[in-house]
C-alpha cells in the first residue's frame, strides 16, 4: 500500500485479545494502529495523535465509548469514529449516530467488511481535513476574500461585518452600483452557521415583474402553459442557508407585500400550489437606492424595511477611498497575471478620476490596460478612462475669444491627462493645428 493510503487509527477495546487482533489485521493492511484500553486512553491519544478513524468499543472499564466520540464531536477533531458493541441496542446507536459517528456495528464482525466500513470513514475524514485547511488558508489571505482595503471607513464595516456574521440577524447593504455589495453578503455568508450550506443570489432588476413570483417561489407543474414539471423557487432552493435579494429597492408593490409575509412566515406557495412549503434562510438583502427616500415617496414598505434592516452595512464609494486605488489597481493587476507596473503619473490619473462605476470600473480599466498596453510601464495614455460626463468647461468672464479657446483646449486636455493625440480627436483637429493653437507656452497640466 503507498504511504499516502496508509490510515491512522485509534483502537479502544478493553479486550486485549480482541484488540491485538483488529490491531494486527489492520496493520496487515498496511494501516497504523493505536491500542486504548479504556476510555481515559482514548481521549489522551486524541489529543497527542493525529488519527483519521477511531473504533470505539461502547463498554469499558471506566465508561462508555461514547465518551470519546462525544470528545472528538466536542472539539470537532477530523477524526470519523465507528462504534463497536456486543450489545444490540438501538438507544446507544441512535446516540451514537447523533454525536456523529459514521456507522455502527456488532461484535463480532468479519475484517473484510469492517476494513471497508475504515477505508469510507477515512475518506470522509480527509475531505473534512482537507476543508478545514482550504478555509484557513484563505482567511489568513484576506480577511473578506477578493476585498483588499486600508480605507478606515471600509475597515469599520468589515469589523461590524465579523460581529453580525455569527448571529440570524437580516442584513441590509447599501452602496453605489459597483462597490462590492455582492462581495460583502457572500463574506456574511461564509462566516456563518450556515457557510456549509446554500448561498443564493437573486437581483430584483434582473428579472421581469412577470417572472418574479415563479423565480422567487417555484411553480407545480400544470400551473401555466409551459410548466411540464414542478420548479423549486430561490427561497426554497436557499432553505436552511443564505438568499442574497440584490437591487431589492426595485422589486414592485406586490412582490414587496409577497416577501415580507414570507420572511415573516418563513412559508410561501409555490405558483399554482394549495400547500405551503416552509423555508428556513438567512436574508442579505441590497440595493443602490437612498432607501428611506423611496419609504417617503411611498415606493417601498416601510415595514418591509424594518424586516430587512437587522443590520446596516453602507459600504463607502471608491471616491471616498482614495487611499485603496493604488492597492486596488496592483491587486487587479495580479489577478489579471500581468507583470506590467503602473507608472506614477498613471496612479495620478487613477486618483484624480471619479470613478462613477466604483471598484467595478476600475478592475475593468486595469484588466484592459494590462491586455492592450503595448509597454511593460503603464502611463496615464494607456489607461482607457472616459472623460466624465458631467464634465463641461466653463468660462470666467470677460475674456476674449482667444483666451476663451486656449481655456476650452486646456479643459479637453486635462480631461484626456495632457494626451495631445487624444485631445486633438475630442477637438476634431489634428496634432499640429493643436501644437500651434497652444504654441510655445506649455499647457498647465503638463508644467
Amino acid at each position: 500500500m503507498p504511504e499516502s493510503d496508509a490510515l491512522r487509527i485509534l483502537v479502544v477495546e478493553d479486550d486485549a485479545r480482541l484488540s491485538d487482533v483488529l490491531c494486527e489485521e489492520l496493520q496487515g493492511l498496511g494501516h497504523t494502529t493505536v491500542a486504548a484500553a479504556t476510555v481515559a486512553e482514548g481521549i489522551a491519544r486524541l489529543a497527542d495523535t493525529e488519527l483519521d478513524v477511531a473504533l470505539l468499543d461502547l463498554m469499558l472499564p471506566d465508561g462508555s465509548g461514547i465518551e470519546v466520540l462525544r470528545r472528538i464531536s466536542q472539539e470537532d477533531l477530523p477524526t470519523e469514529a465507528i462504534v463497536l458493541t456486543g450489545y444490540a441496542d438501538v438507544a446507544t446507536a441512535l446516540e451514537a449516530m447523533k454525536l456523529g459517528a459514521y456507522d455502527y456495528v456488532n461484535k463480532p464482525t468479519r475484517m473484510e467488511e469492517l476494513a471497508l466500513l475504515v477505508a469510507k470513514a477515512a475518506e470522509k475524514a480527509r475531505l473534512r481535513r482537507e476543508n478545514l485547511s482550504l478555509r484557513t488558508r484563505l482567511e489568513r489571505l484576506e480577511p473578506v476574500r477578493g476585498l483588499v482595503t486600508q480605507d478606515p471607513g471600509m475597515k469599520s464595516v468589515l469589523a461590524t461585518l465579523e460581529r453580525v456574521a455569527a448571529s440570524e440577524l437580516p442584513v441590509l447593504i447599501l452602496g453605489e452600483s459597483g462597490t462590492g455589495k455582492e462581495l460583502i453578503a457572500r463574506a456574511v455568508h461564509s462566516k456563518s452557521p450556515r457557510a456549509s450550506q446554500a448561498f443564493v443570489a437573486f437581483s430584483f432588476a434582473a428579472v421581469p415583474e412577470s417572472l418574479l413570483e415563479s423565480e422567487l417561489f417555484g411553480y407545480e407543474k400544470g400551473a401555466f402553459t409551459g410548466a411540464v414539471m414542478r420548479k423549486p423557487g430561490l427561497l426554497e432552493v436557499a432553505d436552511r442557508g443564505v438568499l442574497f435579494v440584490d437591487e431589492v429597492g426595485e422589486a414592485g408593490a406586490a412582490a414587496q407585500v409577497k416577501l415580507l409575509r414570507a420572511i415573516e412566515t418563513k412559508e410561501f406557495f409555490r405558483v399554482g400550489a394549495t400547500r405551503p412549503v416552509r423555508s428556513d434562510v438567512r436574508l442579505v438583502a441590497a440595493t443602490n437606492k437612498d432607501i428611506l427616500s423611496e419609504i417617503e415617496a411611498g415606493r417601498f414598505r416601510e415595514d418591509l424595511y424594518y424586516r430587512l434592516n437587522g443590520v446596516t452595512l453602507r459600504l463607502p464609494p471608491l471616491r471616498d477611498r482614495k487611499g485603496d486605488i493604488p492597492l486596488l489597481a496592483v491587486h487587479f493587476l495580479k489577478q489579471a497575471g500581468s507583470t506590467k507596473r503602473l507608472s506614477a503619473r498613471a496612479v495620478e490619473a487613477l486618483e484624480s478620476h471619479a470613478w462613477p462605476g466604483n471598484v467595478r470600473e476600475l478592475r475593468m480599466v486595469i484588466h484592459r490596460a494590462a491586455i492592450l498596453s503595448p509597454k511593460e510601464i503603464i502611463d496615464p495614455e494607456d489607461l482607457p478612462i472616459d472623460p466624465p460626463r458631467s464634465a463641461k468647461p466653463s468660462f470666467r468672464q470677460g475674456l476674449t475669444l482667444d483666451e476663451m479657446e486656449r481655456e476650452y483646449i486646456e479643459a479637453v486636455l486635462r480631461q484626456h491627462h495632457g494626451h495631445r493625440g487624444k485631445a486633438a480627436k475630442a477637438l476634431g483637429i489634428n496634432a499640429k493645428t493643436l501644437y500651434n493653437k497652444l504654441g510655445p507656452q506649455r499647457p498647465r497640466d503638463e508644467e
